[in-house]
Parts: C-alpha cells; sequence; structure tokens
C-alpha cells in the first residue's frame, strides 16, 4: 500500500503540469535567493532579468515601521517597468554592506491552457547598510516582510514575471555599536524617531 501511495504521490509531483510548474516557479525564486546571497550585484540584476518578461511591470508599496510609527506609516508606492526596477534594485543593493532574500510561493493558480500562472509569494528580507540623521551616518539594521501577487507566463516551461504587486513592511533600526551617534546628537535622534 505504501508503494502504490508513493508512486502515486510522485505521478503527481513529477508529472502533474500544475505541480511541474509551481515547482520550477520556486525554483526560480530560490535563484533569485541564491543570486542576492553571493552578494553580487550584476549577478543579481541578471538573474531578475532572466526571470522577467520585456514589458513586466512591478508595483512596489511601502511602509515604514518605526518607534514612533509602530502601526507603520503612510505608505509610499512606485511603479516600475523591468529596466527601471533593474536600476532601483541595483541602486539599493550599491548602498548596502550585507543583504538576504528568502521568498517562498503562497499560491499558484495555473491558467487552463498551462501558459500562464497567477502567483502569490512572500519574502523575509533583511539588509545591513548606513541611513544618515542630520548628517550623521548611522549603522542600521533593516528587515521587511513582502506580500507579492503577480502574473507569470511560461515560456518553454520556465516563468517569467510579468506583473507584480508588492507590499513590503519596512523597519529600521540602528545597530547597537552606533546608539552613541544618536544619543550624543539631539536632532540626529529627533530624526530618527520623526
Amino acid at each position: 500500500m505504501a508503494a502504490i501511495l508513493a508512486a502515486a504521490w510522485a505521478g503527481y509531483y513529477f508529472l502533474y503540469p500544475k505541480a511541474v510548474l509551481a515547482r520550477y516557479t520556486q525554483d526560480v525564486l530560490d535563484e533569485v535567493s541564491r543570486a542576492v546571497a553571493s552578494k553580487d550585484r550584476a549577478v543579481v540584476g541578471e538573474t531578475l532579468k532572466k526571470y522577467m518578461t520585456d514589458d513586466a511591470q512591478i508595483h512596489l508599496e511601502v511602509r515604514m515601521f518605526s518607534i514612533t510609527q509602530p502601526e507603520g506609516g503612510k505608505p509610499e508606492a512606485q511603479d516600475f517597468d523591468r529596466t527601471v526596477f533593474l536600476n532601483f534594485i541595483d541602486n539599493i543593493l550599491y548602498s548596502l554592506t550585507d543583504y538576504n532574500y528568502e521568498p517562498m510561493l503562497q499560491q499558484f493558480d495555473l491558467s487552463t491552457d498551462h501558459k500562464s500562472a497567477a502567483v502569490t509569494f512572500n519574502s523575509k528580507e533583511w539588509a545591513d547598510g548606513k541611513s544618515y540623521f542630520a548628517g550623521t551616518p548611522v549603522n542600521m539594521r533593516f528587515s521587511s516582510d513582502t506580500q507579492c501577487t503577480g502574473h507569470v507566463i511560461f515560456e518553454n516551461k520556465k516563468p517569467l514575471l510579468d506583473k507584480a504587486d508588492c507590499a513590503m513592511q519596512l523597519r529600521a533600526i540602528p545597530k547597537p555599536e552606533d546608539m552613541y551617534k544618536l544619543q550624543t546628537n539631539p536632532a540626529a535622534l529627533i530624526q530618527l524617531l520623526h
């Protein structure tokens, strides 16, 4: 009986189109995560470019959480095409000293013709870098939780992101070793708190 169940599961996992294409989609997310882990901005850019359609559209909404805004401030939103998004990511990574990205596919709704899918994925990110408060550089730890809904199309079973609508909850906390910079500079502390 166990052998029959194992064979049925293997058939589903390796042959059922929805399962196969969902696995390929998660594999792409994992490849992007590995590219980010390489800390090579060129590799990150090329990997993202490889898995986006030429006319991909990304909407990003960022809500900043802080000591004075525990519920989050007013979200900032921006729309990107592929080129502008790739430049945006490169500029963000340039300013950071370390970073990590862990995405996970949450929902996968394959179209009846198996040529596209509606997807939902979330990710957890963290990064280290400097922020400036009243002209004072402060080492910070940034962390975020991001939820995206989107659409992928398949070219030879390769998923390409066509559209994404992402909401990010971003937190920034001064690194303990730099807290003295804020404690000795009232203008910087006030700027951090607002």
